[in-house]
């Protein structure tokens, strides 16, 4: 019993890791939905794309993982992984881009007021 338990952390590891990158995915598909201002059918098909990329990931990540095996802790590590980046990583991460994008709008309209921009874009 002891034998099957020996690499469980390494796998679950693994799994948060796995989780992180579905939350990222996530957040990827919701600033997508936010950039488009989504009606109904795009963000029906983005949150179908994200379900498929959610489920390959899982996948992919159970494979290389545990060969395949379903344990209730991998799912867990999966479930800790996308709370931790959705919890930690992604107000910071959302935070910084409003910052950049304000930055990058204010210098967009002090250069509309330079003369060469005026006289090249007229």
């Amino acid at each position: 019993m002891l034998f099957a338990t020996v690499g469980q952390i390494y796998v679950f590891l693994w799994m948060v890791g796995a989780g992180a990158a579905i939350g990222a995915l996530w957040a990827l598909m919701g600033a997508l939905r936010r950039l488009f201002a989504a009606g109904l059918w795009l963000s029906l098909f983005l949150d179908a794309l994200a379900g498929l990329g959610t489920a390959l990931i899982l996948i992919a990540a159970m494979l290389l993982g545990n060969y395949g095996a379903v344990r209730l802790y991998e799912l867990l590590g999966a479930a800790v992984g996308a709370a931790l980046f959705t919890l930690g990583v992604a107000p910071p991460l959302r935070a910084c881009l409003c910052a950049v994008g304000r930055r990058f709008r204010r210098l967009a309209r002090r250069m509309t007021n330079f003369r060469l921009i005026k006289v090249i874009f007229r």
